[in-house]
């Protein structure tokens, strides 16, 4: 039987979002004929992953490019149904036009809150408003997200990344799901790991992603002054200015750099402890970081701020602690530290759920469920 084709389209190649179109498209194709095709408005983000194939679009970041490569996407925009990455006008916005002309069913999915990601990310609405006027120029502007975030319920589908984004949006909850063989600290051994790359035997707090100011990555310094045990800090993920600052300030950092999907488990296989301290904003509030899967599936102990979901999906499996606070965070370090069987038994816990909610296996059943009727209804539609 001929597999149905998906094609998923990108709002800006670009940019770092593209790992929730990796985890999707590698979710995706184990069902279907997957394609991702793409805007690139600047300069290839040389730290998202580039392991599966896409189409890129070339455009300068002006309308006028943009609807120039738009009408030359309509020929490459040819399956089943087209999965927009983003309510942005260059992913669901031109989506929405293409089913218009073709009739080919459309989803979108929601992963942030686009309207706090662009600056000067407030969370007044009137304030990036004004701030964005002398942008009207850009297809994804202040003005244009805002129409397009209207748009949402449009879409034939939704998918969203938490309880937050269903409540505004409705749509299906589609998590951060993880591959559970290749995330599976069954293949990896931690102390060969640490010989081999020369890391001791310290213990190491390890934080995985983009270091930036709003992921919080400072307080976990700040938390591991007060503690009796010597530790380290480990970033895996980009060299970012602020995380070379960081360690440039203090000895205790370790940057891994940028690690390939690949590259990631193991990395985690030798860490002992996994801390997603992110701050509270409006840019954060519906956020669901794939690292924290990860971690789970690695069978991590885990420390995490108390955001969207993470209060339920670490319940009785890892420590939730309120965002900037430094004293719960630095008491959530200190029992981990002391009392390793317990960060054991958090970890396989930990692993226990992420197989049994958040697997690849259990991502596809949920997705299958959502888009098969979808592409069923476009099938009677031709024969029609």
């Amino acid at each position: 039987m001929e597999r149905k084709k998906i094609i998923l389209l990108a709002s800006d190649e670009s940019t770092a979002p593209l790992y929730r179109v990796r985890l999707l498209a590698k979710l995706l194709e184990r069902r279907y004929e997957v394609e991702v095709v793409g805007f690139q408005f600047g300069e290839t983000e040389r730290n998202a992953p580039r392991d599966f194939e896409y189409l890129s679009l070339e455009a300068r970041n002006n309308c006028f490019s943009f609807l120039e490569q738009a009408g030359k996407a309509k020929g490459f925009l040819k399956g089943d149904l087209i999965y927009a990455m983003k309510p942005r006008p260059t992913s669901l916005g031109l989506a929405l036009w293409h089913r218009k002309k073709s009739g080919i069913p459309v989803a979108v999915d929601v992963d942030d809150d686009e309207l706090s990601m662009i600056a000067p990310f407030s969370k007044y609405r009137l304030k990036n408003f004004l701030y964005g006027l002398p942008k009207l120029g850009q297809p994804n502007c202040f003005a244009y997200t805002l129409l397009l975030d209207s748009l949402v319920r449009k879409a034939d589908a939704v998918t969203v990344v938490s309880e937050r984004f269903r409540k505004r949006y409705g749509g299906e909850l589609i998590y951060q799901y993880v591959d559970t063989a290749t995330f599976d600290p069954r293949r990896f051994d931690r102390d060969g790991i640490r010989r081999e790359e020369g890391l001791g035997e310290v213990f190491s707090i390890a934080f995985v992603g983009i270091a930036l100011p709003n992921k919080g990555v400072e307080n976990i310094l700040k938390a591991m002054d007060g503690l009796s045990k010597e530790c380290r800090l480990w970033i895996i993920g980009p060299k970012t200015e602020y995380a070379r600052k960081l360690a440039d300030r203090d000895g205790r950092v370790d940057l891994f750099g940028t690690r390939s999907p690949q590259e990631v488990p193991r990395f985690l296989a030798a860490a002992d402890l996994v801390v997603l301290p992110q701050k509270k904003g409006p840019h954060s509030d519906g956020q669901m970081p794939i690292k924290l899967f990860e971690a789970m599936a690695m069978a991590k102990p885990i420390v995490a701020t108390g955001l969207a979901d993470i209060p339920k999906i670490l319940s009785g499996c890892g420590l939730v602690v309120p965002p900037d606070d430094i004293v719960s965070l630095r008491e959530a370090l200190h029992l981990l530290t002391r009392a390793p069987g317990l960060a054991g038994a958090l970890g396989a816990l930990a692993r226990s759920r992420c197989l049994s909610e958040y697997s690849w296996e259990r991502g596809i059943e949920k997705m299958a469920g959502l888009f098969d009727p979808l592409l069923e209804k476009k099938i009677e539609k031709k024969r029609r």
